[in-house]
């Protein structure tokens, strides 16, 4: 299996207690899986599963360690310990939210 780099961009579903503070979030999800399709889906599934809807996904392809290890700028933090974690549970998410009403440039 591999692990598969998904950016979506999401708003929180009107029953989520998060939509009264914030309009939308880019969520970055690393997921194990077989297949890209495969990756998508469940990474879908993750989403709703939080409570947010799915607007749009923004990338998606395969990743090993050594692009978080060998690359600075891939270093961001939290980066690899989510890459390990999806290694290790399945799936791994950082959520970068954005508050209500705030518009994006």
């Amino acid at each position: 299996m591999s692990i598969y780099y998904i950016m979506a961009e999401a708003a929180p579903s009107i029953d989520n207690d998060e939509s009264k503070e914030f309009g939308g979030a880019y969520i970055n999800i690393w997921v194990k899986a077989e297949t890209k399709d495969a990756a998508l889906t469940k990474a879908k599934d993750f989403i709703v599963d939080e409570g947010w809807v799915l607007v749009n996904v923004e990338e998606a392809y395969a990743v090993n360690r050594a692009d978080y290890t060998d690359d600075p700028d891939m270093d961001a933090p939290g980066v690899l310990e989510c890459y390990d974690e999806a290694c290790e549970q399945g799936i791994s998410a950082i959520f970068y939210t954005w508050p209500l009403h705030e518009e994006l440039s």
